[in-house]
């Protein structure tokens, strides 16, 4: 078993259910094993189509109410006679309960036109009477499990998802945490390709081998020269940093106790982002500079041919091994802009983010000006019913307030209410008029009053504090992404830059050979990672192949950086 979610999702209900049924021109309704509906009446597509469309015309904010997507089984269990029409009706009834929508309007068609059993699930995101859409979030991961389960269940072949994989763009590990829908889709809208994480036994594995990096480290350049030396980079993501080793990652919080970003920030007494700027600012004058020669000038004739010796002997000159040794010094330069380009992505997302909250508490700050004009009409609604002057009352309590203090003053209006002037009404012995009955009864509740319209003012003086804090965020957000703007240059030109390291990585994976690589003389965490990058560049090879009569090259596109 294993599912599919079509990238381009239904726009019509009508149109999908005909096509489904086999209805369109040029289709037979004989590919249709048996139609199952949820929630509507009929099981005939035009009618069934047309109610769900009315449906879902009574939400406003829904954009795509239909959801498509299927359910397929492997031929080998169908071979074997597992895959029978109750066993698919079973499995639709699960896959439906499961997926919580039980409640909507969808209709299940059993293909059989080919030779792989499948099933197609049309829903309708609109709960028929609630009118709010079926939250997508997660689905693919959702479907993943559900699949899993259901095939363990029945005892059914588990399928790799092969279109989901190639989306992603990796093969994934199956013992490796499935990447989020959040993050898949994140990486799809910012045109780059998506880490994958690495599972708990890898994440285990990489705790220990990192440890003693972490604990005697004293600044992040030495942190990172040496997790460098194991082919290690951290990057920016989100509010903290993960360690990559160019295809997976895990975050940085997994690497053990005291391992924490902001930890490491006072430890080492360095922002990470300033850090990140140096280091684009090093490696920026390297790359114009070229890389700058063995200095030995300063050494006697003897000590210079000693220490180049020496240099000779550490380099294998061999074209096997200057094969390799360019391949690894093209990947991980190409890793270093990576980490730079992760760092400008992360500072623009600070300052969107910054922009962002500084207009939602400006409108908050909005919200509080209109509740204290609530409040302030609501107390003078109490004050004049209790008063014959309600402003007059509301100066004296003021001045009371200002002269005693809060608690001081309500205590004394408490015990004498005509501190604050004339009440209204007239008592003689324990009679009472109208009026003062009133007033008597909305005395009660003005000290509430009083302290609600002093609630507002505080939430509305608290909205200013936040205003101006964010407004300083903002600006600290854009200053440092202009500092690695400047660094690192235009958006066009850090492209530019990106484009031709990818590109020089390229090259130097393709002169690689299997049996450069095992011979290789590198650590073996490094070789493993640059055995791993040149199978999946062989890999791309031939994908880029398959794909040129698309119209699409197959790569990393790098309008990353535009809005």
């Amino acid at each position: 078993m294993r599912f599919k979610v079509p990238r381009r999702q239904p726009e019509s209900f009508r149109a999908s259910a005909l096509y489904l049924a086999g209805e369109i021109k040029g289709l037979s309704p004989d590919r249709v094993e048996f139609v199952e509906v949820r929630n509507l009446f009929t099981d005939n597509a035009r009618a069934a189509s047309s109610v769900m469309e009315a449906t879902a015309a009574k939400s406003v904010r829904c954009k795509q109410p239909a959801y498509h997507f299927m359910i397929t089984f492997d031929p080998k269990d169908a071979a074997a006679g597992k895959v029978t029409p109750e066993l698919k009706r079973k499995v639709a009834q699960q896959v439906i309960e499961r997926m919580g929508l039980t409640e909507h309007q969808l209709m299940v068609y059993s293909h059989q036109d080919t030779e792989h059993p499948h099933m197609h699930f049309l829903v309708n995101r609109i709960h028929p009477q609630k009118h709010v859409a079926y939250d997508r979030h997660q689905d693919g991961k959702r479907l993943t499990g559900i699949v899993h389960e259901l095939a363990r269940e029945h005892g059914l072949n588990i399928l790799r998802n092969r279109e989901y994989e190639r989306q992603l763009g990796r093969d994934v590990d199956d013992l490796a945490p499935a990447l989020s829908d959040g993050e898949y889709w994140k990486t799809r809208r910012e045109e780059r390709e998506a880490l994958i994480p690495l599972g708990k036994d890898a994440t285990a594995d990489l705790r220990r081998r990192l440890k003693d990096d972490f604990y005697q480290s004293q600044t992040w350049a030495e942190l990172n020269h040496r997790l460098t030396q194991k082919g290690i980079t951290m990057e920016r993501k989100g509010q903290g940093l993960i360690l990559s080793d160019g295809e997976r990652f895990a975050k940085l919080s997994d690497m053990g106790k005291g391992v924490r970003f902001n930890t490491l920030e006072e430890r080492f007494g360095e922002r990470f982002d300033d850090f990140m700027a140096n280091r684009a600012a090093e490696i920026a004058r390297d790359d114009r500079e070229g890389q700058k020669a063995l200095d030995t000038s300063d050494l006697e004739p003897e000590e210079r041919s000693t220490v180049e010796g020496m240099l000779a002997g550490d380099i294998d000159t061999s074209p096997e091994g200057d094969a390799v040794r360019r391949a690894d010094q093209a990947d991980m330069d190409y890793r270093y802009w990576i980490q730079i380009e992760a760092a400008y992505r992360s500072r623009k997302g600070r300052v969107r983010y910054a922009e962002q909250q500084e207009v939602w508490h400006a409108r908050q700050a909005e919200r509080e000006a209109g509740w204290i004009t609530k409040r302030e009409a609501s107390f003078l609604e109490g004050l004049s019913k209790v008063y014959k002057d309600a402003n007059k009352a509301r100066t004296r309590w003021d001045d009371l307030e200002k002269k005693l203090g809060i608690k001081e003053a309500e205590d004394a209006i408490r015990k004498d209410p005509f501190l604050l002037g004339a009440v209204k009404g007239v008592r003689i012995g324990d009679y009472r008029t109208r009026d003062r009955a009133e007033a008597k009864k909305s005395f009660r509740y003005i000290m509430q009053r009083r302290q609600k319209l002093r609630d507002a003012r505080l939430k509305h003086g608290q909205a200013h504090h936040e205003i101006e804090q964010a407004r300083r965020r903002t600006k600290a957000a854009v200053r440092d992404l202009e500092i690695i703007q400047n660094i690192a240059g235009s958006p066009a030109e850090l492209r530019k830059r990106l484009a031709a390291k990818i590109a020089a990585r390229a090259r130097a994976l393709e002169r690689l050979s299997e049996k450069a690589l095992k011979r290789a003389n590198l650590a073996d965490d490094r070789k493993e990672q640059l055995e791993r990058a040149w199978r999946l560049h062989k890999k791309r090879q031939l994908e880029r192949e398959r794909t040129k009569e698309r119209g699409r090259p197959f790569g990393l596109d790098l309008d990353l950086f535009d809005d």
